[in-house]
């Protein structure tokens, strides 16, 4: 090609540029990486919605390690996974991220090119992860200690001075790009500062009181990330109850879910996903009375709420309220196992015992003989029994053995995509109602 030519392609395409910027917007929207000793492999790259990871796609290192993912669309964490184990936290505010992994095998060892915000996150879980490590050697020491001897001091002085030297690193970081998406996810995610030298009543309390001083519920991008989840988590900790009743631990956490359905009230979108992700977790927990608490709730003034956002909470509370003390059952399937007809309104007996279970768990294995025992003690009991198996004649063959023939047995060969298992909101097995 000649020199006149040359000029000529080079200027066309920098015209193009100039009034045409749009046709380089795919080619920004990119993560881009190295990573040493990793050619020809497959690389995931997954977006971060509370603790769920979503696929958004899946890339072939080249000889060289290097691989790439364009369009990723919303701003928030991301997290890159190797088949071989490893992944890593990225943050994604619409601009190229680049960098090199020198080894894979150790997180922390990785160099961003030409994106601070990523490097500041990357460096301040390094700090976090050391800072608490080495604090939490040390409260046990602090805690136990005589504290007239000189050892307790030091180990004193040296928990302040890493709780300093974290705080002040934090600062620096956050000053350095207040409005960077790294400063948003360490200003939540950052905890309030001890003071061991309290009764540990009133450093729960403190935590209590400060756990959310940095944290913005109205802002949205706390969504695309798993920080405000796990950070719900540790707050509501503070609110366990040692060596107390089910009933007594249950009220304890509803104290805390009430602090945090207030400070999550400032934002309509914000408020549904809290919601969508404390229920859910509590019923799997099962921990019944935190699931009927927060279904019952009247959540926002319906007249003031959005149309959009009330659909959205009754499709969440809509099914926990089927099963909250007091409400009529929900439908199973007609017939059971044997193509005899089912309905609620055919059984006579004074109380129903209704349990879900699988062949395949040994935890309901080993319920079956007990509630053998307790049906044969009480007769006005009726034992309706829904099973998560699809394999229907590995059931008959194992109640037959059991001699569990005189129960009602339901079974539609769906397993865990069952509509019985969805409307009673069964996330593990056995799970009885009354």
């Amino acid at each position: 090609m000649s020199y006149r030519r040359y000029i000529n392609r080079f200027c066309f395409w920098l015209l193009l540029c100039l009034f045409f910027p749009q046709i380089g917007l795919f080619a920004q929207h990119q993560i881009s990486g190295t990573i040493a000793d990793y050619a020809n492999q497959k690389v995931f790259l997954e977006a971060y919605y509370g603790e769920d990871l979503i696929p958004v796609d899946t890339a072939f290192s080249n000889q060289e390690g290097a691989f790439s993912f364009d369009a990723l669309g919303e701003n928030g964490m991301y997290r890159i996974s190797l088949s071989a184990g490893p992944s890593l936290q990225l943050l994604f505010e619409g601009q190229p991220v680049q960098f090199v992994w020198n080894n894979y095998q150790q997180s922390r060892q990785i160099q961003f090119i030409n994106s601070p915000e990523n490097q500041i996150w990357n460096d301040y879980q390094a700090l976090r992860d050391k800072t608490f490590f080495l604090q939490d050697l040390l409260k046990p020491v602090i805690r136990d200690y005589d504290r007239k001897a000189r050892f307790y001091q030091l180990a004193l002085i040296e928990f302040d001075s890493l709780q300093n030297n974290y705080q002040s690193k934090v600062d620096s970081w956050i000053a350095e790009s207040p409005e960077s998406l790294a400063a948003l996810y360490i200003k939540t995610d950052m905890r309030p500062a001890l003071d061991l030298t309290s009764s540990f009543k009133s450093q729960r309390e403190k935590l209590k009181q400060h756990f959310f001083d940095h944290t913005d519920f109205g802002d949205t991008l706390l969504i695309r990330s798993n920080i405000l989840t796990r950070k719900m988590i540790d707050f509501l900790s503070l609110f366990q109850a040692e060596e107390e009743s089910m009933q007594a631990i249950q009220f304890e956490f509803i104290k805390g879910l009430d602090v945090l359905f207030e400070k999550a009230a400032v934002e309509p979108k914000m408020y549904v996903f809290v919601l969508d992700y404390l229920i859910e977790g509590f019923a799997q927990l099962g921990l019944p009375a935190v699931t009927d608490y927060i279904s019952s709730l009247p959540h926002f003034d319906q007249v003031c709420m959005e149309t959009e956002t009330y659909i959205e909470i009754e499709q969440i509370v809509g099914p926990y309220r089927s099963t909250v003390l007091g409400a009529p059952a929900p439908d199973l399937i007609p017939e059971d196992i044997d193509g005899n007809p089912f309905n609620w309104s055919q059984i006579e007996k004074t109380n129903t015992l209704l349990v879900f279970w699988s062949i395949t768990c040994p935890h309901c294995i080993e319920l079956m003989p007990k509630l053998k025992a307790f049906a044969d003690q009480h007769p006005d009991f009726e034992i309706v029994s829904v099973v998560l198996n699809p394999d229907n004649k590995i059931l008959r063959d194992f109640l037959n053995q059991e001699g569990l023939n005189n129960w009602i047995h339901l079974s539609d060969g769906l397993g865990w995509e069952s509509p019985m298992a969805k409307d009673y909101n069964i996330f593990g097995t056995p799970s009885l109602f009354v």
